[in-house]
């Protein structure tokens, strides 16, 4: 092989590379605002550039940069955050482009994203009016950061009908009390198994690796793996600190797992490694010994740091001390596995 020959076959792998970056579809089924899109649309552009870049450098023919908004797709109900999805998308693509030396850009600027849709990701309606699961695009990765909240609170968010139509549709795949969440972690699942996806990428709260949230982890191990997690992480939501899970997961082609940064063998379904203990069984001398603990009424847990600052705080009212309301909290969850040391508000 002569250096021509050489040097046309790598211009073809490149080239070829390229194209395979500008072909990955992503879904976002909880798009919002469409920050994750955003995210993953600025990641495409650096990797398609790389390989731009690696040519230019050794004189080769030139590459065209052709990752583009086109290749997100995204689903969210809210007509305001589906609109500004789409400014979303074209304003971090041209932002891109100024910063990374690749201004010219045809026109028109800003072109309708068709590929996110306003709809609901999780329920729909046939002809008839029944309640059915809708369909979702097919995509090479599933991201997003689905909505939380626990089972005890859809009714008052969501009202009985929905609800149960919700309920429903997923009767045979979810229990009845599972958070919202596990709805769009399920339906990512079946993608998977249908072959209309790769692999995913969610955010969930911390729950769902415990209680009946933590089945639809298990039908998610029945059919493929967990290859990447963050058990407990802290997360901003709506200003509140809460504690997150991040889940990636397929259909077991994936054979290196990473758990909290390090190499393991496996991921269980309760986010560990090692013995799996989500296959112990109730004693039933414990029956009937405890009850589920503290029923919160909002966001009101503090870390020991921020509980340390407040306890510090001279109240205004000299009479009325904070550790009146600052006070320890215990749950099962430090009982379990290591002691969080969580403090919560609590005016009783």
């Amino acid at each position: 092989m002569n250096n021509q020959q050489l040097t046309e076959q790598v211009h073809t792998l490149l080239t070829d590379f390229a194209a395979e970056i500008a072909g990955v579809r992503v879904l976002d089924p909880a798009c919002g605002s469409g920050n994750f899109l955003y995210v993953a649309l600025r990641e495409l552009l650096n990797l398609q550039k790389a390989v731009i870049s690696w040519a230019a450098r050794r004189e080769l023919p030139s590459i065209p940069l052709t990752v583009g908004p086109e290749q997100l797709y995204g689903i969210e109900i809210n007509p305001y955050a589906h609109e500004l999805a789409q400014i979303t998308a074209w304003i971090g693509t041209l932002q891109w482009r100024n910063e990374n030396g690749f201004a010219n850009i045809t026109d028109p600027i800003l072109r309708p994203l068709h590929n996110i849709q306003r709809m609901d990701a999780i329920l729909a309606y046939d002809a008839n009016g029944n309640p059915v699961e809708p369909e979702w695009p097919v995509a090479d990765v599933i991201i997003g950061n689905p909505p939380f909240l626990g089972g005890q609170r859809l009714l008052r968010e969501f009202g009985e009908a929905y609800v149960q139509n919700m309920r429903d549709v997923y009767e045979q795949r979810l229990p009845h009390g599972s958070d919202l969440v596990t709805y769009w972690f399920e339906k990512a699942r079946a993608q998977i198994n249908k072959n209309f996806s790769g692999r995913v990428g969610f955010i969930a709260t911390q729950a769902i690796r415990t209680g009946s949230n933590r089945m639809v982890l298990d039908r998610i191990l029945d059919t493929g793996s967990v290859f990447f997690a963050w058990s407990d992480r802290e997360w901003v939501l709506d200003g509140a600190n809460v504690r997150v899970s991040i889940i990636g997961f397929d259909n077991g082609t994936q054979q290196t797992k990473f758990l909290n940064g390090s190499t393991v063998l496996k991921i269980h379904s309760n986010l560990t490694h090692g013995i799996d203990i989500t296959t112990s069984i109730r004693l039933k001398e414990n029956f009937d010994l405890s009850f589920k603990g503290i029923d919160k009424s909002g966001s009101f847990e503090l870390s020991k740091t921020e509980a340390s600052q407040l306890l510090e705080i001279q109240n205004q009212d000299p009479t009325f001390l904070n550790d009146t309301v600052v006070r320890p909290w215990i749950n099962g969850l430090d009982i379990t596995n290591r002691f969080r040391e969580m403090w919560i508000i609590d005016f009783n």
